[in-house]
């Protein structure tokens, strides 16, 4: 997987994007060279202002600079009212999480990581819904998506 060519696809859909970008991501993805991982917020019920919570999310993508060669991510803030959700979806360069973001990017720790099971079709829709900022999410509104690229 060349993660670049990746970042052009996914930027530069505009139509069509399950089709073109979504089946494009899934052509290149290499499950021997990358990993793609799910976290959620630890701290949810503190998500009670807005634009607090997107400045955190804002924050914490700013932190993760480092990793721009490695990795690709997707944030979503879910909910019309608070308290906000916040869920992303990451692509790692490697089968972990790389040791220098686990190191450098204290806010790591605030988040729940769990290994995407590529094999588990749900897990597979779920990463398509979150590449692509499909609304309603998990039956909810998004406040807001953002994207690591």
């Amino acid at each position: 997987m060349i993660l670049d060519e990746w970042k052009w696809l996914y930027s530069n859909t505009k139509t069509n994007f399950r089709v073109i970008a979504i089946k494009g991501f899934w052509d290149m993805y290499d499950p021997e060279g990358y990993s793609l991982w799910f976290c959620d917020y630890k701290y949810n019920d503190e998500n009670t202002v807005s634009f607090v919570n997107l400045n955190k999310v804002s924050g914490f993508l700013q932190r993760m600079d480092l990793a721009r060669k490695y990795a690709f991510g997707k944030t979503l803030i879910i909910g019309s009212q608070p308290p906000f959700k916040v869920k992303g979806l990451w692509l790692f360069r490697g089968k972990e999480i790389p040791q220098f973001v686990l190191d450098e990017c204290y806010d790591m720790e605030l988040y729940e990581w769990t290994k995407v099971d590529v094999s588990d079709e749900a897990q597979k829709e779920l990463v398509n819904q979150m590449i692509e900022d499909h609304e309603p999410f998990e039956g909810e509104a998004l406040l807001d998506a953002k994207c690591f690229k």
